[in-house]
């Protein structure tokens, strides 16, 4: 080919510009101002070491939502709108299908009006599309759309629940999740992750080596009803619900050994010996196999005797179980933390007590006891040796003595000690709070409320308090409480450990640095970092190497530790280069960030665009030293409550976890994203990974008009599977586009696996710059370059538009 062109009246050489690596996002420059390896836009990609761009792995899908207990009964489903169309009615209700909607089950309809064939009554269903809130079913008639309102309702089966009579079969079912957090048995000979997720009614509990689900009961009477925070701490876990008194667990995995299992109806009867369960509780019951009537799941147990006990299951049959490698196991349950007034034990010796007829009498002079005062015996000698841990009742007092009753044999001059329980005006119980860290084997907790049995507010938002040291029921508010922003027009947020001697509480509006928090607290230090800086979201600091990262009112930020005395925060917000889409942040839901460091990335899930969850991942990669992606799933209804690194085997994964309860893997499966909308235990939807490149925008480092004739296109395909897409171009200054053209159409065919190519394609556009937009459509190919060739036009001195 010609190096110069045949025609116009100044003629120029082509000239070529592109990039043959990808490191980050930058949009918040002009296109044309990014540098080399800089793209405008990367929508679920990943951008490696060796330079390539591509679109990120899947979402598995480990457990489905747990909102819905598996036996629960829904009230029925509003419909907003419904049409038949070629004989086939379709209904879209207010609200996703419940399970009890199934292919090929019964749906019963009632109050469709404006119709020439009435839709109402009881159909089969021939399919749902749980994303769109979709129900259709077969029925002959005309083309015809339907009036609905708040009396059109459908439920599944051949009835209307809310028309009868109907006794609930409650399995603890759960409305609402409010957190999750990881725990680890340390002290297990196979140290197995399991991740904790509290729901209004009960704790799920997921093992994650073999996605096996249990479940722990909360107090009798106790309810999650807001966001809580849980935490590992003491080899306990805590579920802190801010303004209610903090539930505890020692989680112990109790296995049963399973002697016999029937079915009779819906009732399964379990013999095992000293199971150690009791009505209420919660048991999982797995291994079963060739069954008729499937037994296995997390149960509530509706009897138990020492050695048998009942559940009830969905579907009745009558069938005696093969309990050969049968799994039987339930969690310890949980249990308010310690609360009310706080006392110390103090003794009474008496080495003369005496007995007569059951009444033991202590002298003691100046006792200070009172009629029905409960006493401990610690110690005793003779035959008063086998009473140790025995609680008795004050019967009777005089100033210098008083009497109880025992059942013992009468006796004189013998040794007794007994212990009362005595109020200390400066230890306090655990405090009600909203969260709580660990640091310097303390917990440490902001101090917003009391901790009285009914938690009380109190009159400032800028204290926190630590326990005493492995202790996480003693705190005392004189050497152990602090004021952090000194009564300002501020509130504590977050509290993060940082070193072995530091402790950084972040304000709304400001930073502050604890010093000297190991060891005794009597030398500790406030010093503020920055006044005029906070942190919007406490779920979204995450610690990398020596910086702690957070969200802010003005973006994402970095605190950097210099050495031991210096700590401080960066000029310029680490998310500088995307700050349009920060802007997207919807501001009254921002505190339900939530981030993590994992794979050397910062993950940051935030609600954009009005959402009221968190719908999209902002992906940092450190090795870049960049943003990689904006990361979403393809589905209105999906979002992200809590993020954990959790271990599956001897490799860590990030786990997502939904406000429905669902549990997903990220980047843990070689396709599209596997995402479950309902607690049946159907397979969940594959959905696209909805990816896309938008390269910078090349004009030549220079500002005149240019004539863009013709790109390539570098492009490799995965092992895993073929590869195609579209590729786009688009100029500006003037604004055009080049229809998109298909790979296997520059190609002839798809991509194959593993195969790489140079696709060509004409771009015929005129303008100041042009990018390319690369949107793959199949498989995960790998974009390893990008070039453009041009020319400049029109290179007169008169002025253009």
């Amino acid at each position: 080919m010609s190096r110069y062109r045949t025609y116009g009246e100044l003629d120029d050489p082509f000239s070529e510009e592109g990039d043959t690596f990808f490191v980050r996002m930058n949009n918040r420059v002009r296109p044309s101002q990014l540098q080399g390896g800089e793209v405008q836009l990367s929508q679920n990609g990943r951008m490696d070491v060796d330079g390539t761009w591509q679109p990120r792995k899947g979402v598995e899908t480990l457990a489905g939502k747990i909102i819905l207990d598996q036996n629960s009964t829904l009230l029925p489903f509003v419909i907003t709108k419904a049409n038949r169309s070629n004989g086939v009615v379709t209904i879209t209700l207010r609200y996703s299908p419940s399970r009890t909607f199934k292919v090929g089950n019964q749906i019963t309809v009632e109050g469709i009006t404006g119709f020439i064939t009435d839709p109402n009554g009881t159909f089969t269903i021939s399919s749902i599309s749980f994303v769109n809130k979709e129900i259709k079913f077969v029925q002959a008639g005309e083309d015809e759309f339907f009036v609905s309102s708040e009396n059109s309702i459908a439920d599944g089966g051949s009835r209307i629940s809310t028309k009868l009579d109907f006794v609930l079969l409650d399995q603890g079912s759960a409305k609402s999740v409010f957190g999750s957090a990881l725990f680890s048995d340390p002290s297990s000979e196979f140290i197995d992750d399991f991740i904790f997720t509290a729901t209004d009614s009960y704790c799920s509990i997921l093992r994650l080596k073999d996605k096996l689900e249990f479940r722990a009961n909360y107090p009798p009477g106790k309810r999650v009803t807001k966001r809580c925070h849980l935490l590992q701490a003491f080899n306990k876990l805590f579920i802190f619900r801010e303004d209610k008194t903090t539930l505890v667990s020692t989680p112990i995995l109790n296995t049963i050994e399973i002697t016999s299992a029937s079915l009779s109806g819906k009732v399964v009867t379990v013999n095992a010996t000293g199971h150690g369960l009791s009505g209420n509780d919660y048991v999982t019951i797995s291994g079963i196999q060739n069954f008729t009537t499937d037994p296995n799941g997390a149960y509530l147990v509706t009897s138990a005797t020492t050695n048998s006990f009942t559940y009830e299951i969905e579907n009745s049959g009558t069938e005696s179980y093969n309990i050969f490698g049968v799994s039987a196991g339930y969690f310890t349950n949980f249990s308010d933390v310690k609360s009310g007034q706080y006392t110390m034990p103090s003794y009474i010796i008496d080495s003369n007590a005496s007995s007569a007829n059951g009444v033991v009498t202590i002298n003691e002079s100046n006792h200070g006891l009172e009629l029905g005062q409960e006493l401990t015996i610690v110690k005793g000698e003779n035959n008063f040796s086998g009473f140790a841990d025995t609680k008795v009742r004050v019967s009777s007092v005089t100033t210098n003595s008083f009497e109880f009753n025992l059942i013992v044999q009468d006796t004189t001059s013998q040794l007794l000690v007994l212990s009362q329980k005595k109020p200390i005006s400066y230890f306090i119980h655990q405090p009600a709070a909203p969260f709580g860290v660990i640091n310097q084997r303390r917990l440490w907790l902001p101090y917003f409320y009391t901790s009285d049995s009914s938690p009380t507010k109190r009159p400032t938002t800028d204290e926190i308090i630590a326990s005493d040291i492995l202790d996480s029921d003693t705190y005392d508010v004189i050497g152990n409480q602090f004021r952090i922003t000194g009564g300002s027009s501020d509130f504590i947020t977050a509290i993060e450990p940082f070193t072995e001697n530091t402790l950084v509480v972040f304000g709304r509006r400001s930073v502050h640095r604890l010093n000297g928090v190991s060891g005794s607290l009597q030398d500790v230090q406030v010093n503020v970092i920055t006044p005029d800086l906070g942190c919007a979201s406490r779920n979204s600091i995450a610690q990398v190497a020596n910086k702690i990262i957070f969200l802010s009112d003005q973006g994402v930020y970095a605190l950097t530790f210099i050495d031991e005395y210096n700590l401080r925060g960066l000029e310029v917000p680490l998310s500088e280069a995307i700050t349009p889409v920060m802007q997207r942040i919807n501001q009254q839901y921002v505190d339900q960030a939530t981030g993590v460091y994992f794979d050397n990335r910062y993950f940051l899930a935030v609600p954009l665009d009005g959402a009221v969850e968190n719908s999209h991942l902002l992906v940092y990669n450190f090795i870049n030293q960049g943003w990689e992606s904006i990361d979403s799933i393809n589905s209105l209804t999906f979002n992200i409550r809590d993020m954990v690194i959790g271990r599956e085997g001897s490799q860590n994964f990030l786990y997502l976890i939904s406000s429905s309860g669902s549990i997903h893997k990220y980047e843990g499966y070689e396709g599209g994203d596997q995402i479950t909308t309902t607690t049946d235990s159907a397979l969940p939807q594959i959905l696209d990974v909805s990816s896309e490149l938008k390269t910078r925008e090349y004009a030549f480092k220079t500002i005149n008009r240019k004539h863009f004739s013709r790109a390539e296109v570098h492009m490799k395909s995965s092992p895993f599977s073929k590869s195609n897409g579209t590729i786009e171009f688009q100029t500006t200054d003037p604004d055009s586009v080049r229809t998109a053209v298909n790979v296997d159409t520059l190609l002839g065919a798809e991509l194959d696996s593993n195969e790489d190519t140079s696709l060509r394609s004409s771009v015929r556009l005129r303008g100041y710059g042009c990018s390319a937009t690369i949107t793959p459509t199949k498989g995960r190919p790998f974009v390893r370059a990008v070039k453009l060739d041009s020319r400049i036009i029109n290179r007169k001195t008169s002025s253009v538009t």
